[in-house]
């Protein structure tokens, strides 16, 4: 019975419905589209590709976002008999899961943070196409859950891109506040 809801309708009518009811802006809200989630660590510096901080962000984005991670860059140095790594660990939120990353963000993450741990930025890419940027500096919010030992050697930072398709920016603005996460 679950498999026959469509959650991008059911998503796109309740974030209408609360900008509409709790900021007035019920014009821009209509064409206000989160088109994607990404969201990626950047390890810089790996000795070996054996390393215990790569897996563990697998097991990070499955685990607390229920979203599979892939290796979207790889980069090898050789310098002075050394060699160095340099990997990108990216997920990406789409259509249903995008709503689900937002209320955990905005959840678990935003209410237990102090704001000098966690930057924001919007930047304008196209007419109507806005990226959200958002760098969480402090992973040890997620140690502190004692989850799993294995999640004790996140140290890298968590970037987390949101791409919204709007008239403006204060129809973002309006719709990140409605969830929570523009402070």
């Amino acid at each position: 019975m679950l498999y026959s809801v469509d959650y991008f309708l059911n998503t796109k009518s309740i974030s209408s419905f609360l900008l509409m009811h709790k900021f007035h802006c019920f014009k821009d809200s209509v064409s206000t589209k989160i088109e994607r989630i990404n969201l990626y660590f950047f390890l810089k510096d790996i000795i070996t590709l054996e390393d215990a901080r790569i897996y563990n962000y697998f097991y990070f984005f499955k685990f607390f976002l229920g979203i599979t991670a892939f290796f979207s860059g790889y980069k090898s140095f050789f310098d002075r008999g050394k060699t160095t790594f340099d990997i990108k660990i990216q997920a990406l939120a789409t259509k249903s899961n995008i709503y689900k990353v937002l209320l955990f963000f905005s959840n678990d993450v935003l209410s237990l943070l102090d704001t000098s741990y966690l930057s924001f930025s919007i930047t304008q890419k196209n007419k109507h196409f806005f990226v959200a940027n958002y760098v969480l500096k402090d992973m040890n919010l997620f140690t502190e859950k004692k989850t799993n030992v294995g999640l004790f050697n996140l140290q890298d930072v968590l970037v987390m891109k949101i791409n919204i398709i709007a008239i403006s920016i204060t129809s973002i603005k309006c719709l990140l506040q409605s969830f929570k996460i523009l402070f």
